[in-house]
């Protein structure tokens, strides 16, 4: 099982800080649950302006991302990786760490998002 989560460079005491927004967030964390490894990668959206959605969810299918776990995601965002057979759960607002967020996803405690928690939001 391969997790990804919206992160930024900051880190506290060794844990990466989630990044509220998933479509801005400045990286993402991919975490293998087999492996326990763990990669930080650049959002490839920085990039690419608008239309950027779609390199985001390219790099989750390139590593085999099944799961991604947000605090918030917009509709485009929300569909393209639905139509890449990626399941969307949401971190609870308390959860503050990546590893926190992916401790709690393991132990089947983050409730599924089943639609974009954006609403009305478009760049």
């Amino acid at each position: 099982m391969i997790i990804a989560v919206p992160a930024i460079e900051t880190e506290i005491n060794g844990k990466r800080l989630i990044s509220p927004h998933f479509g801005k967030a400045p990286a993402f964390v991919i975490y293998n649950g087999i492996t326990e490894d763990s990669m930080f990668v650049e959002n490839p959206k920085n990039r690419a302006g608008y239309g950027g959605g779609r390199l985001i969810a390219d790099l989750f299918m390139r590593n085999g991302v099944d799961a991604v776990l947000v605090k918030e995601m917009g509709e485009g965002a929300f569909f393209n990786l639905q139509s890449a057979g990626v399941k969307v759960f949401l971190i609870p607002e308390n959860v503050k760490f990546v590893e926190d967020a992916i401790k709690l996803y393991i132990e089947g405690k983050l409730q599924p998002l089943t639609e974009p928690s954006e609403s009305g939001h478009h760049h």
